[in-house]
């Protein structure tokens, strides 16, 4: 059984989560539930949860500041949030499970289902650190990226990502002061993440930092940063001259 506490101020929504996890995830069982980052904290420390269904925004803080109150987070955790669509493309870089409300069915057996199977550490300093970061931009344009490897993870700056590289079902991210990481999830994962963020997929093989670009050779190499060289795909080439045309 995976022990749950829900947090949050309101108790309708408190209700639906609820009625949910009992109808649709069995292996749930709602040990607490709370309405404040006060009453919300006293529940945790007393039930160590595996998993916090956690909104956002509370009449005493909100559910960062919850989190802070703990030296080390061993439980799993689900965020509730009524966010603006940054704020979600935000949740996303950090790599870290929502729930936009109102929440939906379907969305929640998922997140559970994700829960059942993730390494059974909480979440860390770092990461909530980066969600942080990237929640204070306000803008499209994200500061940080979670890259999950098989160590664990490793926080990115992403003006310092000048390409990512295709490895099998591996991505390979080449960084400022010549720097390798390589990442375990695929690199269709990382293009739709970094779309908006002024990278271009350029290659079934390479997407690029257009910042990062410093020229173009007839031979279809592109040239970036430090000296590092992407190939430019005839299927791509068309939106990478109109992308840099346009400047």
């Amino acid at each position: 059984m995976i022990r749950a506490v829900i947090v949050d101020d309101e108790k309708l929504a408190r209700d639906v989560i609820y009625n949910y996890l009992i109808d649709y995830c069995p292996d749930v069982e709602v040990i607490a539930q709370a309405s404040t980052v006060k009453t919300a904290y006293a529940a945790i420390a007393k039930t160590s949860p595996d998993l916090v269904l956690l909104d956002i925004e509370m009449p005493d803080g909100n559910g960062f500041d919850l989190l802070k109150m703990f030296d080390r987070i061993d439980f799993k955790i689900i965020f509730i949030t009524a966010y603006s669509e940054y704020a979600i493309k935000a949740f996303r870089f950090s790599a870290l499970d929502y729930l936009l409300k109102p929440v939906k069915i379907d969305e929640l057996i998922e997140a559970v289902a994700k829960v059942r199977t993730s390494e059974p550490n909480g979440i860390s300093a770092e990461i909530i650190n980066s969600l942080l970061s990237n929640l204070r931009s306000g803008s499209p344009r994200q500061s940080t990226l979670i890259i999950p490897n098989l160590k664990g993870f490793e926080v990115l700056k992403v003006n310092d990502i000048i390409m990512c590289q295709a490895d099998g079902y591996c991505t390979n991210f080449h960084l400022s002061g010549n720097r390798k990481v390589v990442s375990s999830k695929n690199l269709k994962h990382f293009d739709g993440l970094l779309e908006d963020q002024n990278f271009l997929r350029v290659h079934h093989s390479y997407l690029v930092n257009l910042d990062q670009v410093t020229g173009y050779t007839r031979q279809g190499e592109i040239l970036l940063s430090e000296g590092l060289k992407a190939y430019l795909g005839d299927s791509y080439k068309s939106e990478f001259v109109r992308r840099f045309s346009g400047k």
